[in-house]
């Protein structure tokens, strides 16, 4: 249990450390990228500048922070997850779902996130390259894939243990 606990108070760390300060700051550069575009510039990686912002551009800017919150609703549900730990309820139907849920949207926010540095490097460097080391965009579809599979093994645990309690 004390393991648990670390984890709860590492999670609500994080959570109110990162989690809301970044949400709260990513929805304002969402907006206020279409109020003053140079904005944009002000971001700046491996070299890549963006000359005149274009709808394109800010387009790619909002899926990004709408992938960046998607990752942060994740980390909400797993705290949620956890308290059903601490209360004794590992196998209940929400935690079930809710592994399901986070699985469905890592794998979800890194197919998408490899298309879109696909066509970041296509569109704004005019070069094609395929890279297929390792990269975040894989650990996060395999992460999302361990917790659908994580979601499944709770529910045949559930059912396990249904069984068992019927049993005399």
């Amino acid at each position: 249990m004390r393991k648990l606990v670390i984890l709860k108070s590492l999670l609500d760390f994080i959570w109110i450390t990162v989690c809301i300060p970044l949400s709260i700051l990513a929805v304002f550069f969402s907006v206020y990228i279409f109020i003053d575009s140079n904005i944009i510039n002000v971001v700046r990686s491996n070299n890549l500048s963006i000359d005149e912002p274009t709808i394109w551009s800010k387009t790619i800017v909002v899926i990004a922070v709408v992938m960046l919150l998607a990752m942060l609703y994740c980390v909400y549900l797993f705290r949620k997850t956890i308290r059903y730990f601490q209360k004794g309820k590992p196998f209940d139907v929400y935690v079930i779902k809710t592994y399901k849920t986070i699985g469905n949207i890592l794998v979800l926010v890194g197919v998408i996130s490899a298309i879109m540095v696909f066509v970041i490097r296509l569109e704004f460097r005019s070069s094609l390259i395929f890279s297929f080391g390792l990269s975040p965009n894989l650990f996060m579809v395999g992460l999302g894939l361990f917790f659908m599979v994580l979601s499944e093994t709770f529910k045949v645990a559930k059912i396990a243990k249904e069984e068992n309690e019927l049993t005399i």
